[in-house]
Order: C-alpha cells, then sequence, then structure tokens
C-alpha cells in the first residue's frame, strides 16, 4: 500500500510538473527550447536575438524598403516570427501614437512590456502577437503568426526575451541589392 501511495504520488507530481525553475526562480515552460538549441542571429541593423537551431532564416535581401526584415519558419510548425525595423510611420512620435495609428491593431489587447530593454507594447490580435518599441528613431518590432499556437508563442518569448541592441560602428541602411544592409559601396552622382 505504501509503495502504491508513493507510486501514485510520482505519477501526480509527475503530470503537475509541466513547468520547471530558471535559475533566477521564475517558471519556463518545460518546452522551452535549451540554451544549446540555440543561435544567436546578430543583424546589421543594431540588433540580435536567439532563436531555435531548427528555424529557417529567411533575410529578405529583396527588401528596399526597411532596414532589417528577418522571417524565422519552420518546416515542421505552420506560422512565423517576423523581425521588423523601419523607419517610423507618419504621425508616429512613440509606441503609444503607433499603436494607436496601426490599423492592424485595432481592437487588440494591448500590454506594457520591454523589448531590448526599452519600453514597448505588446499588442495581441488573433493570431498575431507582436511587440514593438522605438530606437534611434527606427520602429524595431517582433511580429508573430501563431498558426501553431503552443509552439510559436515560445518561439516569440526566446526571440523577444533574448532581443537586444548592439552598437555599430557603421550606421545601418535599408537593405538593398548589395545584401542586407552590410556595407554598400557608395558613389555620388552629380550631374
Amino acid at each position: 500500500m505504501v509503495i502504491a501511495a508513493i507510486g501514485g504520488i510520482y505519477v501526480v507530481t509527475t503530470k503537475s510538473s509541466q513547468e520547471i525553475l530558471s535559475p533566477g526562480g521564475n517558471e519556463v515552460p518545460s518546452s522551452a527550447p535549451k540554451t544549446e538549441d540555440l543561435l544567436t542571429w546578430t543583424d546589421e541593423a543594431g540588433f540580435t536575438f536567439q532563436y531555435p537551431k531548427e528555424l529557417s532564416v529567411n533575410k529578405h535581401e529583396e527588401d528596399n524598403e526597411n532596414y532589417a526584415h528577418v522571417e524565422l519558419t519552420s518546416k515542421d510548425h505552420p506560422g512565423r516570427i517576423i523581425v521588423w525595423v523601419k523607419d517610423l510611420p507618419k504621425g508616429v512620435k512613440d509606441v503609444a501614437s503607433w499603436i494607436k495609428l496601426e490599423k492592424s491593431f485595432a481592437g487588440g489587447t494591448v500590454i506594457d512590456s520591454t523589448l531590448g530593454g526599452e519600453p514597448a507594447k505588446k499588442v495581441s490580435v488573433g493570431e498575431t502577437l507582436t511587440i514593438g518599441t522605438i530606437s534611434e528613431n527606427l520602429l524595431f518590432s517582433v511580429e508573430a503568426t501563431l498558426t501553431d499556437k503552443e509552439y510559436w508563442s515560445g518561439v516569440f518569448d526566446t526571440v523577444s526575451g533574448s532581443f537586444a541592441f548592439v552598437s555599430e560602428e557603421s550606421s545601418a541602411g535599408p537593405q538593398g541589392s548589395a545584401g542586407g544592409g552590410e556595407d554598400v559601396d557608395e558613389e555620388e552622382i552629380v550631374e
């Protein structure tokens, strides 16, 4: 009887311990990627983040309008994450005005947050979860399409939680055919 009781406690404890404590005492879902399963992305646009190594990365070098457009996808999980760096939209002076002016956020749930140590807003609308901040007069955001919500929510937390700004010796420019914000030979054309 004692053995059966101990076995029952073990089963109950095992089933209910779906979360583990991190060194800082925060609870982390057991499905969170282990540190050794993460890669680090460092972008010329002045940021870095970590992501699970099984994801595919598309830098979207064809994007000539944004400073960064980094898309993470999985062959096994529908959905994606996109890390954007864009010029501030017209009329946006701070994160609060970005939230008010971005039409796709209408009807969404907005909470205060941080991204890269800067004040940010996190917005949830349908299957989309976005966090954004403004730094150096640029809009930095991480946008998740949560088609496979359980998987991509964890990836979103990993990417946005590890997101950090890095100083670059050269200023970032919009991505172009020379390759995503890399050094580009500039010529002055005089007519």
